[in-house]
C-alpha cells in the first residue's frame, strides 16, 4: 500500500485564510512543508479518505485529475472534510471519460442517505443527476466491507459531529492502515476488537490538532495522547516495533510550524506528515 498525505491541517489550515497569529505569520514566511492544507489522503493513488474543499487543489498538485477515481471514504460530515461543491463537476459535458461512471462515497447512513437531497437542496446538482454519477453507501461500525478490494472496517471516533464519526482500519494484500484523526482519546472498545480479531497495524496515523499542546479539547488529540494511543496499542499486540507511527490534521493554535513539530515529535517517537507526505507499506 502507498499512502499520500495530500492535506495535513485542521478546518482553517496554516496559515489560517484570515489568521494574523505567530504562527501563521511564520509559517508562510517560510513556505514549503509549513504550508498546510485541509486533511485528506490517497491510498495506492485509487481510495481517497475524506472529500474536503482542497481535493481540487490537491489533485493539480499530484498533477493529475480524479477521472480514474471510483471510492471515497468519509469520516464525518465537517466541510473541511466532506464538500459536495465538486458534484456538478462529474456528469458527462463537465468531465469526459471517466473510468468509474458512479463514485462511490461511504459513510454512516446519516450522511449517506441524505447526500442527494443535500446536492440538490444547496443547488449544485439535482438528485437524480446526483444518483447517476455518485452511489452513496452506508456504513456501520466494526462492519468490514470490500471496497474497491480494500478491507475497510469504520471504528468510533469521539468528535463533535451530529452523527457518529469514523475512524478506518484499511486493510489490503496483509497490509493495514489505522486512519484516526478527528478524535479525541476513544474508547478501549477499539482496542478490545483490534485484538480480538487478530489486528496488526503497519501504519498508525493519529489526530494531533493540539500539538504539543494540552487542553480540554475532548474532540482532538496531542501527542501526549497520541503516545497514550501507541501505547495502548502496544501493550495489546496490536502494533510493533515495525509499525509506522505518523501524526496529522495540525492547527496553528498550536504555535508550531513544521520543523518545530518534528523536533517536539521526537520525543513522543512519531513522524510528522506534511503535505504531500507518502508512505510505503
Amino acid at each position: 500500500m502507498q499512502i499520500v498525505y495530500l492535506g495535513t491541517a485542521a478546518a482553517e489550515g496554516i496559515p489560517g485564510i484570515y489568521c494574523n497569529c505567530d504562527a501563521c505569520r511564520r509559517a508562510l514566511k517560510a513556505g514549503g512543508r509549513n504550508i498546510m492544507t485541509r486533511s485528506q489522503v490517497l491510498i495506492d493513488g485509487r481510495l481517497l479518505v475524506d472529500f474536503g474543499p482542497d481535493t481540487y487543489a490537491h489533485f493539480l498538485r499530484m498533477g493529475k485529475t480524479m477521472y480514474d477515481i471510483g471510492y471515497a471514504l468519509i469520516t464525518h460530515s465537517h466541510i473541511d472534510h466532506f464538500s459536495l461543491c465538486e458534484a456538478p463537476n462529474r456528469p458527462e459535458g463537465m468531465s469526459h471519460g471517466i473510468t468509474h461512471k458512479k463514485m462511490k462515497i461511504y459513510a454512516v447512513a446519516e450522511i449517506a442517505e441524505g447526500m442527494a437531497e443535500e446536492a440538490e437542496r444547496q443547488r449544485l446538482i439535482g438528485r437524480k443527476l446526483f444518483n447517476e454519477f455518485f452511489e452513496p453507501v452506508s456504513l456501520k461500525l466494526y462492519q468490514t466491507v470490500d471496497v474497491g478490494g480494500y478491507k475497510v472496517t469504520p471504528l468510533p471516533a469521539r468528535h463533535s459531529t451530529k452523527e457518529q464519526p469514523l475512524l478506518f482500519l484499511i486493510e489490503k494484500d496483509g497490509k493495514s492502515m489505522f486512519y484516526g484523526n478527528d478524535t479525541g482519546i476513544f474508547g478501549n472498545e477499539i482496542d478490545d476488537w483490534l485484538a480480538a480479531n487478530g489486528k496488526h497495524i503497519d501504519l498508525l496515523s493519529l489526530d494531533c490538532t493540539k500539538e504539543d499542546t494540552e487542553f480540554d479539547y475532548y474532540t482532538h488529540m496531542c501527542m501526549a495522547e497520541d503516545r497514550k494511543i501507541a501505547d495502548r496499542f502496544a501493550d495489546r499486540g496490536i502494533i510493533g516495533a515495525d509499525t509506522k507511527l505518523v501524526v496529522t490534521h495540525f492547527s496553528h493554535n498550536g504555535g508550531l510550524i513544521y520543523d518545530e513539530l518534528v523536533k517536539a515529535a521526537e520525543k513522543y517517537g512519531f513522524t510528522v506528515a506534511y503535505d504531500g507526505f507518502t508512505v510505503d507499506l
